[in-house]
Formats: C-alpha cells, sequence, structure tokens
C-alpha cells in the first residue's frame, strides 16, 4: 500500500445467493500487527431466480423427474416461461395435453413472494455426462442455470489392459510388429466399450501422468492412504536422477506429498505406533508403523516431516522386537500376506529391517545386526514360500548380506518364465477372471526387482518387463501395497537402464485403425501420454511397430459393462471357495420414499481375510449417509460418495456378518436399474463376490409426471414424495426471510 492509508479492490460476486464475510489484516514495521475489529458482511440475492432438483446420476434406460423451481420475490405475480434446451443426449416425455405446453416448454403463474416447481420428466438417450440447460424467462427477469447429470451404462464395470515394451537399442532401428488384441464377452452391454491405445517414451510415464488416482480402489484406512505420498517420492527420486524434473511436475507432487504426510498423521496413535484406523484400533500395528516411518524418512527429503514423529514411531518398532532379531505384531495385520502361517515372523521382520535402514540418518547406532542374523538363521533353514524368500531376499541385499547373491539365486531358481518375461507365484495362487496377476504375485516382483538393483542389473530386465505388463490404465497395479512397492522397484531399477537418447515413431495399424496412428516420440516429450480412441469393434486387434532410436510402452486399454448375471442373485456361489458369500435383503414395503437394505457376508475360506471393501452402490434417486450406519470392531469406517457407500470391514471370516443400510428416495427416478453390492479383499481384488439388487416398487413413467391425468401409482405415496420435492423452494424461502 505503500503511504496510503486505504485501497480499492473491485471484485464479482459469484452467482449463488449467500452470505459472504470478509476480514483483513495489515502489517507495519512501526505498528505491528492489525486486524479488523468486525468482519465486513455482504448478502448476494437475486429477486427472481430458478433452481434444479435432479439426481447425481442416473443409468441408461432410467427416467428422471427434473424438478424447476421459480422462485419470485419480485412486487407482482408474473407469468414465467420455461425453456429446457434441446439436446441430443435426452428426449422429454410429454403426458399433458395444455396447448401452452410444448415438449421443451411450460410456462406458469408465480405469486409475488412465492413460488412454483415445474416438473420435465426426462429420458437419457446418451451416456456419460449429460449437461441440461434451463432458462426462466418473465416480462421483467430471466434466469438460466445448467447442471450436469451423469448417466451411466448399466452392468458391471470391466477394464482390460495390455502393453508392449518397444526396443531399439544397440544400433537396433526397426521393431517387428507386435500385436494387442482383445476379444468383448458375449454379455457385454452394447455402447459401455470404450477402447484407448497409448504410448509414451518413459518407464515410469503412465504413472507420472496418473499420481492423483493410480488404483480403482478407494483409499480410506492408514496403509492406503500412503499411496497418496510414496509414489510420488519415487517419481521425484527418478525424475531427479534422469535430469527431466520440471517445476510443474515438482509442485504436483510435492503438494499429493504434503497431502499424505498431514492425512496420515491422523493415523498416528497415542503411543507413536501407526494403524489402519489410528486410536479406534485396539492397539498398533508393526508392519503399518514400518511402512509408515520408511515412507516418511523417504519424504523427508522433499517436505518437512516432523523428527518427534519418527523418533516415537521407530522407538514403538523397537520395544516390539524380541532378543533374537525377530519382530512380532500386536495388532491386525491387514495385509494377508503377512499374516499367519509358520513365516510371518519372518516376513514380518524383513519387512521392518528394509524400513529401519534410513533411520541411520537419524540415529546412527541403532541395532538391527541382531535382526539381520534372524533372517540369514531362517534362511539358512530353508524358505520355500515366494513371498517371504523375495521379502528375505530384498532385505538380505539391501544391509549388503553375504548371503543375498545366494537368496537371488535360489529365489530365480523358482521363477516363472513366459517370453521375455519372468515372474514368481504366490502360495495363495487361485484361479481369477481378472487379466491382471495377483497382488502378491506383484509385490515378489518387486521385492526380486529391488535386489537387483544391487546384484545383476542386467537380470532384472525380464522381471521389469513382466511389472510393465501388469500396470492398469491409471498407471498404478492392483492394490495400495502392491502398486507402492512396483512403483519404488521401476523408479529404482529404470534409473540404472535405459539412458539412450529417443527419438522414434510409433505406428500403429489393424481393423480398429482406419488410417495408421503415429505417435513420434523424443528427448522433448518423453512424459506425454499420446492417445487416441479406437473404433469399438470386436474383436480388437491393432500392431505396433516403431523405428527410429530409444524405446517406448504402447499400452491398449479398454473399459466396458457386462449384465449383471444371474450369479449375482444367487446367494451363494462355490465357484471360488476362497472368495466370499454375499446377500442383499431389500425391505421398502410399507413406504415410498425409504428402503432398507440388510446386506450380510462371510468368508467361504479357512480363517480369516485381511481388510475387506464392502461397497455398495445406491439406486438412481436415492441417498444415504454414512453416519447412519453405526461403526463397530469389524465395520471400521464408513464413507459416502454420490451414488456409494464404501464400507470398510477390519476382517471377514466364516461368521457371517450383517450391516442395516437406511436409503431415502430423493429423487423421482422411473424404471430403476439393478444395484451392486460387492465385498471385495482390499489386497487381493481378485477375492471377492458382487449380488444386484432392486426396490420392490416398481414405477413406471406416469410416476414422474405433475400431470394428474397421469396416475399408474398410488397417490399416498407420490405425495409422500412431493413433500420431498418442495424441500429446496422452502429453503430458498427461508434463507429470504432470515437475510431480511
Amino acid at each position: 500500500m505503500g503511504s496510503k492509508n486505504h485501497e480499492e479492490y473491485e471484485v464479482t460476486v459469484p452467482d449463488s445467493i449467500t452470505s459472504w464475510v470478509a476480514s483483513a489484516f495489515v502489517i507495519s514495521e512501526d505498528l505491528g500487527f492489525g486486524l479488523t475489529a468486525t468482519p465486513a458482511e455482504l448478502h448476494a440475492f437475486q429477486p427472481f431466480f430458478i433452481s434444479l432438483n435432479l439426481p447425481y446420476s442416473v443409468i441408461r434406460g432410467e427416467e428422471f423427474a427434473l424438478e424447476v423451481s421459480i422462485v419470485n420475490y419480485l412486487k407482482d405475480t408474473t407469468k414465467v416461461v420455461v425453456l429446457i434446451e434441446e439436446s441430443d443426449s435426452f428426449d422429454i416425455l410429454m403426458f399433458s395435453n395444455d396447448i401452452n405446453n410444448t415438449i421443451y416448454r411450460k410456462t406458469a403463474l408465480v405469486p409475488r413472494e412465492n413460488s412454483v416447481t415445474l416438473v420435465f420428466p426426462i429420458k437419457p438417450t446418451h451416456l456419460g455426462n449429460v449437461p441440461i440447460t434451463v432458462t426462466a424467462a418473465s416480462p421483467t427477469s430471466s434466469d438460466v442455470v445448467t447442471r450436469t447429470i451423469v448417466v451411466k451404462p448399466e452392468g458391471v464395470a470391466k477394464s482390460y489392459s495390455q502393453s508392449v515394451l518397444l526396443e531399439l537399442i544397440d544400433k537396433k532401428q526397426q521393431t517387428e510388429p507386435k500385436s494387442l488384441s482383445f476379444s468383448f464377452p458375449p454379455d457385454t452391454i452394447s455402447g459401455s466399450e470404450r477402447i484407448q491405445i497409448t504410448a509414451i517414451g518413459d518407464i515410469l510415464g503412465s504413472s507420472i501422468n496418473g499420481l492423483s488416482s493410480l488404483i480403482r480402489l478407494p483409499y480410506g484406512c492408514g496403509e492406503q492412504n500412503m499411496v497418496y505420498l510414496a509414489p510420488n517420492v519415487y517419481i521425484l527420486d527418478y525424475l531427479t536422477k534422469q535430469k527431466q524434473l520440471t517445476v510443474n511436475l515438482k509442485e504436483k507432487a510435492l503438494s499429493f506429498m504434503r497431502q499424505g504426510y498431514q492425512r496420515e498423521l491422523l493415523y498416528q496413535r497415542e503411543d507413536g505406533s501407526f494403524s489402519a484406523f489410528g486410536n479406534s484400533d485396539s492397539s498398533g500395528s508393526t508392519w503399518l508403523s514400518a511402512f509408515v516411518l520408511r515412507c516418511f524418512m523417504e519424504a523427508a527429503q522433499y517436505i518437512d516431516i516432523d523428527q518427534d514423529v519418527l523418533h516415537r514411531t521407530y522407538s514403538w518398532l523397537e520395544a516390539h522386537k524380541k532378543t533374537n532379531g525377530e519382530f512380532w505384531e500386536p495388532g491386525r495385520v491387514i495385509h494377508i500376506e503377512l499374516q499367519g502361517g509358520n513365516k510371518s515372523p519372518i516376513t514380518l521382520t524383513a519387512y521392518v529391517v528394509t524400513s529401519l535402514l534410513g533411520y541411520k540418518k537419524y540415529q546412527p547406532n541403532i541395532e538391527i545386526q541382531d535382526s539381520i542374523k534372524f533372517l540369514e538363521n531362517e534362511f539358512n533353514r530353508g524358505i520355500s514360500d515366494n513371498y517371504t524368500l523375495a521379502l528375505v531376499t530384498y532385505a538380505l541385499s539391501a544391509v549388503g548380506s553375504p548371503k543375498a547373491e545366494e537368496a537371488l539365486t535360489m529365489l530365480t531358481q523358482q521363477a516363472e518364465k513366459e517370453g521375455d518375461t519372468q515372474f514368481w507365484l504366490s502360495s495363495t495362487s487361485e484361479s481369477s477372471e481378472s487379466w491382471q496377476s495377483l497382488s502378491a504375485q506383484i509385490e515378489i516382483a518387486a521385492y526380486a526387482l529391488l535386489a537387483h538393483t544391487q546384484h545383476h542389473v542386467p537380470e532384472g530386465i525380464p522381471i521389469m518387463k513382466w511389472l510393465i505388463k501388469q500396470r492398469n490404465s491409471l498407471g498404478g497395479f492392483v492394490s495400495t501395497q502392491d502398486t507402492v512397492m512396483a512403483l519404488k522397484a521401476l523408479s529404482e531399477f529404470s534409473a540404472l537402464v535405459y539412458k539412450e537418447n529417443r527419438d522414434m515413431q510409433v505406428t500403429i495399424k489393424g481393423p480398429n485403425v482406419p488410417k495408421p496412428i503415429r505417435f513420434w516420440i523424443d528427448s522433448q516429450n518423453l512424459f506425454k501420454l499420446h492417445k487416441e480412441e479406437l473404433a469399438p469393434l470386436d474383436p480388437i486387434a491393432v500392431n505396433v511397430s516403431a523405428h527410429g532410436s530409444g524405446f517406448a510402452i504402447c499400452q491398449l486399454n479398454v473399459d466396458y459393462n457386462v449384465k449383471a448375471s444371474s450369479s449375482f442373485k444367487r446367494r451363494r456361489s462355490m465357484e471360488n471357495p476362497i472368495g466370499f458369500d454375499l446377500d442383499v435383503d431389500v425391505n421398502d414395503e410399507h413406504d415410498l420414499r425409504y428402503m432398507k437394505l440388510n446386506v450380510c457376508t462371510s468368508h467361504l475360506g479357512p480363517g480369516r481375510t485381511g481388510m475387506a471393501l464392502l461397497e455398495v452402490n445406491l439406486l438412481s434417486g436415492f441417498t444415504a449417509t454414512s453416519d447412519s450406519i453405526p461403526l463397530s470392531e469389524i465395520l471400521k469406517k464408513v464413507e459416502y460418495e454420490p451414488g456409494k457407500l464404501n464400507l470398510y470391514l477390519d476382517h471377514v471370516n466364516e461368521t457371517q456378518f450383517c450391516v442395516k443400510i437406511p436409503t431415502v428416495r430423493d429423487f423421482k427416478v422411473s424404471n430403476i436399474r439393478d444395484g451392486l453390492v460387492s465385498i471385495v479383499d482390499y489386497y487381493e481384488p481378485s477375492r471377492q463376490a458382487v449380488r444386484s439388487y432392486n426396490t420392490q416398487m416398481k414405477l413406471s413413467s406416469c410416476y414422474l409426471s405433475a400431470d394428474p391425468n397421469c396416475r399408474s401409482y398410488m397417490d399416498r405415496a407420490t405425495d409422500s414424495l412431493r413433500h420431498s420435492s418442495s424441500l429446496l423452494v422452502l429453503c430458498s424461502t427461508l434463507l429470504y426471510f432470515v437475510q431480511h
């Protein structure tokens, strides 16, 4: 402000009816700090406006009532014409014979200081985000509002990805064509198919582009939240080594890291440990505390990490080490590969050792030699489980143990080979409908690749190629732990290989490609994700080739929906005996507006699972609140997002667990399609069960209409919902009188 004692700024008030509060502070060298004694208030208001009431989303084939509320605070009664902007994305159903009305146009007399609601029954015809624009005009005022409704395909969402690594190294200037293919299953929903081909010039490129959402599962507990933090650390490390770090990428990654760090502190317990749900758990988790400690130490070079947080966690871990160097777990292990079995103490100790190595920076005299000796002794006794052996091999390699190379040789002998790739089966290997390998197998490969960063680097390339093939279209893998470890392994290993300059042209041809697609990749656009949509022909078949120098990754991504088969409605399916039983009962016989779901699940295999995620997709027009479902020792957390509830279960065993979910019909929707409920093992999503459900109240298109001549359902039920429909107008009226 300089020498002036006042300053003026002109701003535009946003187009919303609400109150705005402004305060100010000033800093002066002479007078210090000053703050406004009383905030300034501004009431923004329109005497004539409209508001739209419609559901967040519907499923194709459903119809919904678009309620247009006209609020008139003008001095006189006014005639209002309401117009819906025509669109190819939806049809308007017509029931009235009023000559003043057409499909897209209605008129109404709105009394002064009052409101009127008009109803337009709408049937979407296109999938995706459908904008609806409504204009209301009187002789003296007008208002225009646009809202978007999400139109989803019916059925169950599926995805598929297939990748190829294009290598032009050692003076090789052209690759042999490589094929990417996919055939849609017979029960694919027509119109739901989406096919995309991508190419990028860096092994970590697709993950860098997908940092905000690497996997398709929600992140609702202390371990899952770390997917916001850990991958960003590895990406920054990798880009720094490659001298490719830009200001924008750095700021984006740092922002995610700070968010992840602050959120993770919510899961630290009073004793310094971490657990899946913080102080609400009965005890801290050795595994999770070690994981968080390692990630925090890795992030400390980029963001501010409270060293007291690190020290308290380290001290807690040290208190849970036996005299022989073995670490023990007092809490629930939510990761199934680290729980149960006679090898679990070895696996856990190896995991903790890899985490404690970085703490020497803060406390050089930390003692882990006893734990290393414990691992070496257990290795000498023999380890047959691939997961345990891979983790022990990584730990011994990281500490420079003389047993490391012997362990890596043994691990390599147990590998499976397929083409130019190498991978391992897990002890829990089972059949899966997914194109991806099991989460545990991805973790094994990641630990093996990390071991190869210390020994025999070239021999790790087949493992790297296999991991690349497992990556999804978002840049992540199956779940959180495998995504974090695989990205750590790929980032550290890739920094050691493929350093040639890149100047490559990628060409895609095939029946789905009328005209050849060409992507140019060079050192200036390594991290640009080149992508093209392909025609949804079945089967999909494309040939990919490249010429030039360097390498690139080309990926075929397919999204589609399949019909909810009859098996989804069965109470019990024995096709996967280590999966889940799932049952959904619907109670809505007495009131059209309320529906209660009773969802019951149990584990079909022996013992109990790790953390499980119960996803409840609500019927269109229905809502639910997370605080209406009480938590318990099993149900740890409930999250609500538009159209869906995520319920986090500590575990599922052979004893049936049931939860009652009250829902409310807040929007008028007819011809309602089935909703889906699924139960999935979070750390091995191939273990899952899906069931469909629907309301017993079958409502026709007539239910949407305000026309008294159109009645095909009981008046009492419709009247009960009409009270809900007028709620928005009532709120607007109350707001006006409160402000005046």
